[in-house]
């Protein structure tokens, strides 16, 4: 069986530690998987500690920081010393110091992809070419929708034919157990309207987008309510720009919640509008709740709500994003049928067991020109270090 190492930071709440969760519950078959991570700290350590995968950990204080160099030699001897025949990076940072390491121990890499470029805009023009760099000198590159996959060849130099698309997965039976539970208090009275907005308080996510749309529709509906779900550096801003537009009751800044699949049952609707997104989590959630969607069209947002499954308007443009919401707000009918196609959508193309299978092939592609002589002999190196 070939041995896989995945490697992530920290196990932070998060699109991309939830997915290698749902990774690690469901790894592809023939293939065993290994954890090491630069901190032992995060809310999805615990879920992944129950599989009985104990991380290792291997310090890294930044890549400009002299541990960088230290993490990748550490990262090299655990890929020898556990026979590792597979190196899967998961996010920036351990990409960048994977990739030497695995050239060096003599493993295969894999590099995930998950967005546009645009989470770590304050690394600037050196975070996208170390970013690129990775990419480029993987053996394959694993990006979660198609538009992430042009970004990678078109912008990046990628060998297209060593850029697959592995979509996000998701576990849908437990998300309805969760969805079926009561939902935390909300500031909300029976016959408010409940618009739904899933996605930390960033510039990326447009929440300034969308307080221009509300207060264009405040007066139409008086019962309408955004229910804005998450933290981050606008809210100060935010804050106040709701003072200014008199959005008190329209808007509704909650902070950080844990019961967003409850909170998602007791919507009427869902927007979302971001400037970049990879396959967002957050509109597969909405989908899987059989909400009507509004949501720009960035990034994977059009593979995952076109054919009917929701409205795309372009992102910054608070009076087309009005005119989506009032077009879901006044035929009911054919906003239930939007949700009721992003569901069958959902079930169909993005389950756990595709997502699982698509990683076997990928794994498989990853390692096709390793002849067995050479896997045999990586398996027999034995390596002795006071690092152990």
């Amino acid at each position: 069986m070939a041995r896989v190492l995945h490697l992530l930071s920290r196990f932070d709440i998060g699109g991309t530690e939830r997915q290698l969760v749902e990774r690690l519950r469901r790894h592809p078959r023939g293939f065993e998987p290994l954890l090491a991570c630069c901190e032992l700290y995060g809310k999805f350590l615990p879920p992944i500690r129950a599989l009985g995968i104990e991380p290792m950990v291997v310090p890294l204080r930044g890549l400009a920081h002299p541990s960088a160099a230290l993490a990748v030699a550490r990262l090299a001897w655990l890929i020898r010393r556990y026979k590792v025949d597979l190196v899967h990076t998961n996010d920036f940072a351990m990409s960048v110091v994977g990739l030497p390491a695995a050239r060096m121990a003599g493993a295969r890499i894999v590099v995930n992809r998950v967005d546009l470029g645009h989470l770590r805009p304050n690394f600037g023009v050196a975070h996208r070419r170390l970013e690129a760099f990775s990419a480029r000198h993987a053996d394959i590159v694993c990006a979660n929708a198609e538009a992430v996959r042009q970004v990678c060849v078109a912008d990046e130099g990628c060998d297209p034919d060593r850029v697959m698309v592995v979509r996000n997965g998701m576990d849908v039976p437990a998300f309805d157990e969760l969805a079926a539970k009561p939902a935390d208090p909300l500031p909300v009275e029976t016959g408010d309207v409940l618009i739904a907005v899933i996605g930390n308080l960033w510039p990326v996510k447009g929440h300034r987008t969308l307080l221009d749309a509300a207060f264009r529709l405040r007066d139409r509906h008086p019962r309408l309510r955004f229910l804005c779900a998450g933290e981050g550096v606008e809210k100060p801003y935010l804050e106040q720009r709701i003072r200014e537009l008199g959005l008190e009751r329209t808007v509704l800044l909650l902070g950080h919640r844990t019961d967003v699949p409850a909170l998602l049952a007791r919507a009427d609707a869902f927007a979302l509008c971001s400037s970049a997104e990879g396959l967002s989590n957050a509109i597969m959630e909405a989908m899987a709740a059989r909400l009507p969607i509004v949501a720009t069209r960035v990034g994977g947002n059009a593979e995952l709500l076109e054919e009917g499954r929701g409205l795309l308007v372009p992102y910054g443009d608070p009076a087309a994003l009005a005119d989506a919401l009032e077009k879901i707000l006044s035929n009911r009918a054919h906003a239930r049928e939007m949700g009721r196609r992003a569901r069958a959508f959902v079930e169909a193309e993005l389950s756990l067991d595709r997502m699982q299978s698509a990683h076997e092939e990928l794994y498989r592609r990853a390692l096709e020109n390793i002849d067995g002589d050479m896997m045999r002999a990586r398996r027999r190196r034995v390596i002795v270090s006071p690092w152990c």
